[in-house]
């Protein structure tokens, strides 16, 4: 019971920080005029470059620190900080522009393939899910690395299917339904990131 506790403590901010539902509106967009076989395939690719992006960081996080000198509590404060601008913006109380700015947004309606960039990274695997990964890694209280792999597969392949089943989805929700979901997200996510910055005092003091 504890591990599977200590498990979802990592999937499920993971999947909030990706935000799959959110960027939902910009896959649509980005993949307008492809077919829903290149959709399909935009949508697996892009769910499979975050998650080797994720990954890398997972399994080399601690070399990362290690070279810059950084320590834990460190990571923790600039972790929920930025959660914590996260959380402002899928509630919308700050302008969007942390994940991917406007200038990537309008280079993904022009692009012909937008998996990679802006849809794997930034706005799948950005700063705040390379953040989490990288804090979660150095945890001694936390999943172990096997739970970590496991969190950022499901992770991704939750994306991936809301991009599979994204016109469904648009259909059954709507535009309201997507923001409702994006607030309600945004609001627990905003608790993740003050828990984060107090783990992170808590530890310097």
């Amino acid at each position: 019971m504890e591990t599977l506790q200590s498990f979802l403590t990592l999937l499920i901010p993971l999947l909030i920080i990706m935000d799959p539902f959110g960027n939902l509106p910009l896959f649509l967009l980005f993949t307008a005029q492809n077919s829903e076989a290149e959709q399909r395939r935009m949508a697996a690719v892009a769910a499979g470059a975050a998650g080797l992006i994720l990954l890398f960081f997972a399994l080399s996080g601690d070399v990362i620190l290690r070279f810059f000198n950084i320590s834990l509590p460190a990571f923790q404060l600039a972790g929920g900080f930025i959660f914590f601008i996260y959380a402002l913006q899928m509630l919308q109380i700050l302008p969007v522009g942390l994940k991917s700015t406007t200038e990537e947004e309008q280079e993904g309606v022009a692009k012909e393939n937008i998996a990679l960039v802006p849809l794997a990274t930034p706005m799948l695997a950005g700063p705040g899910a390379i953040t989490a990964v990288l804090v979660w890694k150095q945890q001694p209280a936390s999943a172990g690395i096997a739970e970590l792999v496991l969190a950022i597969l499901l992770s991704c392949l939750a994306s991936y299917a809301v991009f599979f089943l994204g016109e469904r989805i648009s259909r059954l929700l709507g535009v309201s339904g997507i923001k409702v979901i994006t607030r309600l997200m945004g609001l627990l996510l905003a608790v993740i990131a003050v828990q984060f910055m107090v783990n992170g005092l808590k530890q310097i003091w």
